[in-house]
C-alpha cells in the first residue's frame, strides 16, 4: 500500500506557520545540485520536537540508502513543531539538507510498504516502492534490489547466475524454494534417515582455510529435504551452506534442542 504521497502542497501548508525559509523538490538531482554548489551545513539537534522517531512513516525512511536521506535521520525533524510534524505525516519528505541560502530543502515522493508481523517494511512486489522524479527505488521486503530481480520472471538459471546476495535471495522467495529445488535439479550431498541434503553451486565465491591453505571455491545454496511423518510429504529448508551432512542440516533446524537424537528428533521433524 502506499503509506506517504508526494504532494508540494500539503507540505507547504504544514509548514507555513514554522517561520523558517524552505523549498520543495521531487528531484533527486535538484538535492544532489544544492549539496555542491550550495554551503550546506550539517544540523545539530533542534528542540521543537523530539530527536527520535515517533510513527510507522518515519521508521521507514530509515529504510532508504543513506546517500538519498540527506540530513542525518530523524535529526532534521527536530526542528519541525510537534504539530507540523503530525500534519505532514501523509506526505512526509523523504530527505531533507540545509544550506544558507535556502534554508530546508526538502524532497517529496511516494513510498510503498507492507506490515508483516507488526513490522512496517518498504515493499512493492513488481513495480518500485519510491519514486521521486528522476529516480526510482526498488524494494522487496524491506531488502533494495535491482529492478531486473523484480520485472523478470525468476528461473533457477537467472538464480545460481546472480552474483548479488539479495538478489539472490529474492528471486529465489519469488520462484519459491520447491519450485527452484524441483527445476534445478539439486543432487544429493549426503543423507541421513529420510533426510537428505542437496546443493547447488552458484556463481558467487566464498574463500575458507582448508587443508592447511586459503582456498577460493563457489557458494552453494544449501537446502534440507525432510519428510512430515504425518503426511508424508515432502519440504525443503534452507541450511547454512557451509554443513557438510543431512544430520548436521537437521540439528541446525532445531537450534537449542536437547533431547536424544536417536529416540525422537527425526520422527518430529
Amino acid at each position: 500500500m502506499k503509506v506517504i504521497e508526494r504532494s508540494h502542497k500539503a507540505v507547504r501548508e504544514a509548514l507555513a506557520e514554522e517561520g523558517w525559509r524552505f523549498s520543495l523538490t521531487h528531484s533527486q538531482k535538484d538535492l544532489n545540485d544544492h549539496r555542491k554548489e550550495c554551503r550546506h551545513l550539517t544540523l545539530p539537534v533542534g528542540n521543537e520536537s523530539d530527536n527520535r522517531v515517533r510513527t510507522i512513516r518515519e521508521r521507514l525512511l530509515r529504510q532508504l540508502p543513506w546517500e538519498l536521506r540527506g540530513q542525518p535521520f530523524p535529526r532534521w525533524l527536530s526542528y519541525i513543531s510537534k504539530e507540523a510534524r503530525k500534519q505532514m505525516q501523509p506526505y512526509l519528505p523523504i530527505a531533507a539538507e540545509f544550506c544558507l541560502i535556502h534554508g530546508f530543502i526538502f524532497v517529496v515522493g511516494e513510498v510503498w510498504a507492507e506490515r508483516q508481523n507488526a513490522r512496517w517494511r518498504i515493499h512493492r512486489p513488481d513495480a518500485p516502492a519510491v519514486i521521486l522524479a528522476d529516480r526510482e527505488l526498488f524494494f522487496f521486503r524491506g531488502w533494495q534490489v535491482n529492478k531486473q530481480t523484480l520485472v523478470v520472471k525468476p528461473t533457477p538459471e537467472r538464480i545460481l547466475a546472480e552474483s548479488n546476495q539479495t538478489d539472490r535471495e529474492v528471486l529465489l522467495q519469488r520462484m519459491g524454494v520447491d519450485k527452484f529445488v524441483q527445476e534445478a535439479e539439486l543432487k544429493p550431498a549426503d543423507t541421513f534417515r529420510d533426510s537428505v541434503l542437496l546443493k547447488v553451486d552458484t556463481v558467487e565465491t566464498q574463500g575458507r582455510w582448508r587443508n592447511g591453505e586459503w582456498v577460493d571455491g563457489a557458494l552453494p545454496l544449501a537446502f534440507l529435504k525432510v519428510i512430515c511423518p504425518s503426511t508424508e510429504k515432502p519440504y525443503f529448508l534452507r541450511v547454512d551452506p557451509r554443513i557438510e551432512t543431512a544430520k548436521q542440516a537437521l540439528e541446525s533446524t532445531l537450534p537449542g534442542y536437547t533431547r536424544d537424537w536417536e529416540q525422537d528428533l527425526v520422527a518430529e521433524t
